[in-house]
């Protein structure tokens, strides 16, 4: 008696092994796209209330206002971005990088998150305020 397996079984459990894989792949991508927005919605947070807080206090020790969140170099990978009201700073990535869910600077007053490769978040620092200035649904996801 031979104690081999035919072509049939082999095809039967590669087609097996195939729809296993597959499922668990789309769950890897899915759950990949929902850690990068919950940290993104994190940072919102965070960087509002870091720069609630930096006003309040200039505010009680009579000084002024802040007008800028950092000193980085625009669209730079490896600097440290938000460090005028963060405790620890963000470390940027650069546009022809797009790192998922890590801060680029594009202006003196703008930064941009990537949700994809596709798809990022832009953001504005004007009068006290960081607003998003990307597209109004998306906005609404985020805040």
């Amino acid at each position: 008696m031979k104690k081999a397996f035919s072509l049939i079984e082999i095809i039967v459990v590669i087609v097996v092994i195939s729809i296993i894989a597959s499922f668990l792949i789309s769950k890897y991508a899915t759950s990949i796209n929902s850690t990068v927005k919950t940290t993104v919605k994190a940072d919102i947070a965070l960087i509002n209330s870091a720069i609630t807080k930096k006003n309040t206090k200039n505010i009680l020790l009579n000084k002024s206002k802040i007008t800028y969140l950092d000193n980085a170099m625009t669209n730079q990978k490896g600097l440290e971005i938000f460090d005028n009201i963060l405790q620890v700073p963000m470390i940027s990535t650069s546009s022809s990088q797009k790192e998922l869910g890590k801060w680029i600077k594009i202006s003196n007053n703008k930064y941009r998150v990537y949700l994809s490769k596709l798809e990022f978040l832009e953001y504005r620092f004007k009068n006290d305020s960081f607003s998003c200035v990307s597209d109004l649904k998306l906005c609404k996801e985020f805040e």
